[in-house]
């Protein structure tokens, strides 16, 4: 392994390298208060409560500690990663003790017996986390093996029957380790699947009914009508939030090697291009277990659940993008980010321009598409008609700004194209965000529009960034421990969101500034990342304690990076070209010195108050991926076969 030595000593360490190890230190005494206050004394989660029936809700279980393994795979204590164990296994005992109306419970073989994949995407964040924090265990392999063979067309006991391989589809829009059949909508009648919720937020996504209005829907007259054209229209068949399964493909294959997962992400990602080119270049929402398109919609390739007529392009929007990055990652070819980027410019060119001052114009896109009709419901900041009804142009409805979508961002991140940034500029929202701020306030679960304020100071123009970043994650811990001295306990209303809505453990800020990482597609994606530190010491994943990573600037020809050692110990540290080791270090200068180490790893001794800050260069998906830890392989032996 190449090695390289800090040789600069520091007099005062920088702010945000202070501020960065404070932070590890807080949150991990947080974590520990955390499981004190808010699980049970046998690390169960108080929800779902004893006697409740019903299937919905156990993601949001899991998305109130999800991230505690990542952060111990970026440097945290291990009472991140033993916490989280004990949790999820707490959890995972509560979910198989729960029953649904169908019979069995509502875990099934440790995974969701069947959810949709914007919940079970949300929900299986955690299993990809493990796989960075804990690679060699085989609790966890097991599990990335088991719950991908739920999607193998293999006609063995592991097969659940959610995938036809033959037509190289999904067969439901929900599925799970009890196939896609037990998808029953009036077993969804409370929130967020009511009427109320649904269709007031919404609109009525077709245009066919008896009904001329979403607000009917509201009414619980229509209720038994509403769950009837559900089941017709939406229980079967294939929709792109599907596509969210490529990453627990992908997921095995870092665990495995194994070929059949990696070809099992291109086949089923070459079918939905497939249809897009038969749509004229748009996605369909909902495509038959025949394989025909719109086969239970009259033949309309919108109106799917989550589809172009529902939740639009937020929902649609997260298939493609998170299987197009899994497909870059396993073979190497960028060309797969096409598929996203093609439904991106569909937008933009339907898109229409609003003056926000006399400098800047901010395009408003279409992010839904239906028939003509009624569209009066509450949809605020698009949009409108003179009456207030919802602007429709040519199918294309619900003209707003693209703020809270990651997709565009993640394109160009992959990419790293002069063409996928312009696409950033061009969809920028100069009505509601300046770039060179940092929102203190807790953010929302999926830390929308959080990546551009980074993308500023990768730019040069947020300098500040790092510390003001990390000062933003320490308020947020702040606030979730005086909320804990508030509470003084369990809370009285707890529901399925109380552990997320308190969880102090915060992690974007961390991705970005250790790992050049943006938060990875919320709803189901991995993490993609420049680089990843490990510790040989100790042999575990994360920074060294007292050791500081800083990515100070990301481009197409790599990377450069800042360690510091502000503790009171000599470190060594090993940096991965990758999240996976599936770049490699062309080149790295420092000062005068340019050397070639042509490998995925290199090792870094960071002497107590030294500092190193070295220039990369990265050919960028050049080796195969894999969860192995560096002293587990060669960081020179794994270059994908041509």
């Amino acid at each position: 392994m190449f090695e390289l030595a800090a040789q600069h000593s520091i007099g005062r360490p920088p702010e945000w390298a202070l501020l960065q190890r404070e932070l590890f230190e807080t949150m991990a005494d947080a974590v520990d208060r955390f499981v004190d206050e808010y699980v049970d004394e046998n690390g169960e989660p108080y929800w779902p409560p004893r006697g409740y029936t019903g299937v919905d809700g156990f993601d949001d279980v899991l998305e109130g500690f999800y991230n505690w393994p990542l952060v111990y795979a970026l440097g945290g204590d291990e009472r991140f990663l033993e916490h989280a164990q004990d949790v999820y296994a707490g959890a995972l005992r509560r979910g198989r003790n729960t029953d649904t109306p169908f019979g069995h419970p509502m875990v099934v073989d440790e995974f969701e017996q069947c959810r949709d994949w914007f919940h079970l995407g949300e929900g299986n964040l955690f299993t990809y986390n493990m796989g960075l924090a804990a690679p060699t265990d085989e609790t966890v392999v097991d599990r990335a093996e088991r719950f991908a063979r739920l999607y193998l067309d293999t006609d063995d006991e592991a097969d659940a029957g959610n995938y036809d391989g033959e037509r190289r589809l999904v067969r439901g829009p929900m599925n799970g380790s009890m196939g896609p059949d037990r998808c029953d909508f009036s077993a969804y009648e409370h929130h967020p699947y009511g009427a109320e919720y649904r269709w007031a937020s919404h609109g009525l996504p077709w245009r066919d009914l008896e009904f001329d209005e979403a607000a009917e829907l509201c009414d619980p007259d229509n209720e038994e009508r509403l769950f009837e054209v559900l089941d017709e229209r939406c229980s079967k068949g294939d929709i792109p939030l599907n596509l969210n399964v490529t990453s627990l493909m992908t997921n095995a294959y870092l665990h495995t090697g194994e070929a059949r997962y990696r070809e099992w992400v291109l086949e089923y990602l070459e079918a939905w291009r497939e249809r897009t080119a038969e749509n004229g270049g748009i996605i369909p929402d909902n495509v038959g277990r025949s394989g025909e398109i719109g086969e239970y919609t009259d033949g309309s390739w919108y109106g799917g659940y989550y589809g172009w007529s529902w939740g639009g392009w937020h929902y649609v929007g997260i298939g493609p993008t998170v299987a197009a990055e899994n497909a870059v990652l396993l073979t190497g070819d960028r060309e797969h980010l096409a598929f996203p980027r093609s439904q991106l410019d569909v937008l933009i060119e339907n898109g229409i321009e609003v003056a926000e001052d006399s400098v800047h114009e901010t395009l408003y896109v279409p992010h839904k598409y239906g028939g003509p009709g009624d569209y009066h419901y509450d949809a605020s900041g698009v949009l409108t008609e003179n009456d207030g009804e919802v602007l429709w142009r040519d199918g294309w409805y619900e003209f707003k700004p693209h703020r809270d979508d990651p997709y565009v961002f993640h394109l160009w991140y992959l990419s790293l194209s002069e063409a996928d940034r312009e696409r950033v500029d061009r969809l920028r929202d100069w009505g509601s965000r300046d770039w060179t701020q940092v929102d203190y306030r807790p953010s929302n679960k999926h830390g929308a529009g959080q990546e551009y304020a980074w993308l500023a100071y990768l730019d040069g123009e947020f300098p500040d960034y790092p510390q003001r970043r990390l000062e933003a994650s320490h308020a947020h811990v702040q606030d979730r421990l005086a909320l804990m001295r508030e509470e003084g306990g369990v809370p009285d209303d707890v529901d399925e969101d109380y552990l997320r809505d308190r969880n102090p453990i915060v992690h974007r800020g961390l991705l970005q500034l250790t790992m050049g990482a943006p938060q990875p597609v919320y709803y189901g994606g991995l993490v993609m990342a420049q680089l990843r530190h490990f510790d040989p010491e100790r042999e575990r994943p994360g920074l060294p304690p007292g050791v500081a990573a800083l990515v100070e600037n990301v481009t197409r020809d790599g990377v450069t990076l800042t360690l510091v050692n502000v503790g009171g110990r000599d470190r060594d540290v090993i940096v991965q070209a990758g999240a996976y080791g599936e770049h490699e270090f062309a080149a790295i200068e420092l000062e005068d010195e340019r050397v070639r180490p042509e490998s995925t790893c290199v090792r870094v001794s960071l002497p107590s108050g030294t500092r190193l800050t070295v220039a990369a260069s990265l050919d960028r998906f050049v080796t195969e991926p894999s969860y192995a830890l560096p002293w587990t392989r060669s960081c020179r032996s794994r270059v994908r076969d041509e």
